[in-house]
């Protein structure tokens, strides 16, 4: 299915498709009417029908480099202008609109994915804005690297090296890969020619206005809407820019609830914290840690009261696969594990900071719950009185107030967690 949907881009790279054939299944009675080629008729019962779209033009909204603002022109107006009419016009039933975003292949992949997904919705949240069009008519496709495209032009054009950067397309599915083969060619001259005169039309996103009609309602009227023109790069920037942020098609935030269950086994800690998404990829993670109880009897005991902020930054999403975290700790104590000694911070807790490195994995029907694991090292400055162990009794002081700063593992945790959204989906209002 996707394949088939990358063949919609082929027609607005080649820009050669007759309005004859953009409407060559429209019924006799529609032809005689004038319209922009990215409206296409299907039948009633054929509105899914995919390759129908390869005798359509796309209109493509053109972005600046690593840009997903979208700026109204003639271009954006007619879209509009046509979707009311598609609403409107008595013989005319809209199916629905289809919506792709796409990245040139140049730059990283996992911001292509990204920036196709922001363009996509860039167009799709305008159209939404300025129309009475339910969501529920949208088809958003994010297209991401568009290397179908790219494909498509060079096999219509002379273009050095072209057969053999069509076979490395063709035969190297990894798009990292696949780029840094097409790098190697001719020290980098033919990939420069490719990102500045290839690779510019594919910073979109397009779209398709699929219809379909009521023969035997009345003759439908005329559709007058302004020309679609096609704006050059550099007069987008004197145009107004319609507000768009990558929170926009979500504004839901994660939260976790969680517990360390090493702390637990280990040394009976009991200990809850939290998780909240900062941003896309950050995270602040919030453990407490309180144990106010001796363990098997008065000469055996982890009392302590302590806290370890940690902000993250995870390489997937929030709660998903590999993070990297800074953490801090603060921690008051009073520990005792074995005949020799009982110690006690002076009043003043122990401190310190560190590095750690974690993996989390979902798991459950719906992915709410899920398994971190976490190992920091740092570094804890502290300084302690020594009291001899002897139970209830307070014991003789032995030494006070020593300082010392250790080096080493400073977080280890095995933790279970539970994770819901907050926030709601929003719409941003014409």
């Amino acid at each position: 299915m996707r394949t088939r949907i990358l063949f919609l881009l082929w027609a607005f790279v080649a820009g050669q498709v007759s309005a004859q054939s953009s409407v060559a299944d429209v019924p006799d009675s529609t032809k005689t009417h004038w319209r922009p080629r990215y409206v296409t008729f299907l039948s009633a019962d054929k509105v899914d029908s995919v390759w129908t779209y390869a005798r359509t033009d796309l209109v493509p909204v053109i972005y600046k480099v690593n840009k997903y603002v979208l700026y109204p022109n003639a271009q954006t107006d007619s879209i509009l202008t046509t979707i009311r009419w598609a609403q409107q016009a008595p013989r005319v039933r809209l199916a629905y609109v289809w919506i792709g975003g796409s990245a040139s292949p140049e730059g990283p992949v996992r911001w292509n994915k990204q920036l196709g997904h922001y363009r996509s919705r860039a167009l799709a949240d305008y159209v939404l804005a300025h129309t009475d069009l339910p969501d529920t008519l949208l088809r958003v496709e994010n297209l991401a690297e568009d290397w179908e495209s790219t494909r498509w032009a060079l096999q219509r054009m002379d273009f050095p090296h072209r057969n053999r950067i069509l076979q490395i397309i063709d035969t190297e599915p990894d798009w990292i890969r696949r780029k840094a083969q097409i790098r190697a060619l001719d020290e980098g001259r033919t990939w420069t020619r490719l990102v500045h005169e290839v690779f510019p039309s594919f910073r979109n996103s397009r779209l398709v206005i699929v219809c379909y009609e009521q023969p035997e309602l009345p003759e439908f009227v005329a559709y007058d809407a302004p020309p679609v023109t096609d704006l050059t790069q550099e007069a987008y920037e004197h145009l107004v820019p319609i507000p768009f942020t990558p929170e926009e098609p979500t504004h839901r935030r994660v939260v976790l609830l969680k517990s360390n269950l090493l702390a637990v086994a280990a040394a009976l800690v009991a200990n809850l914290g939290f998780e909240v998404e900062l941003a896309q990829h950050w995270s602040l993670d919030v453990p407490v840690y309180y144990s106010p109880y001796d363990l098997f009897k008065e000469t055996r005991k982890v009392r302590l009261l302590a806290t370890q902020p940690e902000v993250r930054y995870w390489f997937s999403e929030v709660s998903k696969c590999h993070f990297i975290g800074l953490h801090t700790h603060v921690a008051g104590f009073n520990v005792a594990l074995n005949d020799h000694g009982r110690y006690q911070d002076p009043n003043h807790a122990l401190w310190g900071m560190g590095l750690s490195y974690g993996y989390a994995l979902p798991f459950g029907k719906d992915k709410r719950w899920g398994a971190e694991f976490t190992l920091g090292f740092g570094f804890a400055d502290y300084k302690y009185d020594m009291y001899e162990n002897i139970g209830i009794r307070p014991g003789q002081l032995v030494h006070s107030s020593d300082s010392k700063c250790y080096w080493g593992v400073t977080r280890a945790s095995v933790t279970l967690s539970y994770k819901w959204f907050v926030g709601k989906k929003r719409r941003v209002k014409p």
